[in-house]
């Protein structure tokens, strides 16, 4: 069974190169037009290093879970295996990792890499990445590390730590409409196909981890999460 045997934090959806996502998340830099536009670089490599500045500032020897869209080359597999992004990926691990600290990470939508047909699993690991999972992870037969939020039983004790979702905290019906992970979690028989109503959610078996949720990253202490000063941003 896995454990946490360090100190732990969580984040999720750090978004690295990813210029649209400072519109959608109204972060505090100034963009124009799409990801392509060469002028947006700059503010985009300042939100780069304002991040790994935060990072930065975690205790050392301590152990940080990264719940996906780690970094965001728009899902071509061509983007993805440029020297360029791979330098750049290698980079920011190695800094993340300085002091002792270890870096899992739980793959999201947008870490779907492919570089001389290895598996994303295996690309993310060749970056630095101490674990690469490609599915929800259970730690201490009580907590669920996902990427995208995953239906649990309202009577479950259950925890579900999500990203995803950004800034958004999920609804109890956020099963009722037609979720892709939820039709996942059907076809492969992890839970009951139920009708709409019948899916709704009980919220304290969820937190979302999100970076833009929390404006910082939250240590995962106990049973709690929580962000101290030093580690805000935004």
């Amino acid at each position: 069974m896995l454990k946490r045997t360090r100190q732990t934090f969580i984040t999720s959806d750090t978004h690295f190169g990813h210029s649209n996502i400072i519109k959608y998340c109204k972060r505090p830099y100034k963009v124009e037009g799409g990801n392509r536009n060469p002028a947006n670089i700059p503010e985009v490599q300042r939100m780069n290093e304002d991040i790994l500045k935060l990072l930065d500032r975690l205790p050392a020897d301590c152990d940080i879970w990264h719940l996906g869209d780690f970094w965001f080359p728009g899902g071509n597999p061509k983007v993805f295996s440029s020297d360029e992004l791979v330098l750049n990926i290698d980079s920011a691990v190695k800094r993340i990792k300085q002091n002792g600290r270890r870096i899992f990470l739980v793959l999201g939508n947008h870490d779907n890499g492919r570089l001389n047909n290895m598996s994303s699993v295996d690309y993310y690991h060749d970056r630095g990445f101490d674990k690469v999972y490609d599915s929800p992870v259970i730690l201490e037969d009580k907590w669920i590390l996902s990427h995208e939020p995953v239906w649990i039983e309202p009577s479950s004790h259950f925890v579900n730590l999500y990203g995803h979702t950004h800034d958004l905290v999920i609804p109890e019906d956020y099963f009722c409409y037609d979720q892709e992970n939820y039709a996942q979690q059907v076809r492969e028989g992890i839970v009951p196909e139920l009708k709409w109503p019948e899916r709704k959610i009980n919220l304290d078996n969820y937190a979302n981890v999100c970076l833009d949720h929390w404006h910082g990253i939250p240590e995962w202490k106990g049973d709690t999460l929580h962000v101290n000063d030093n580690l805000k941003i935004w």
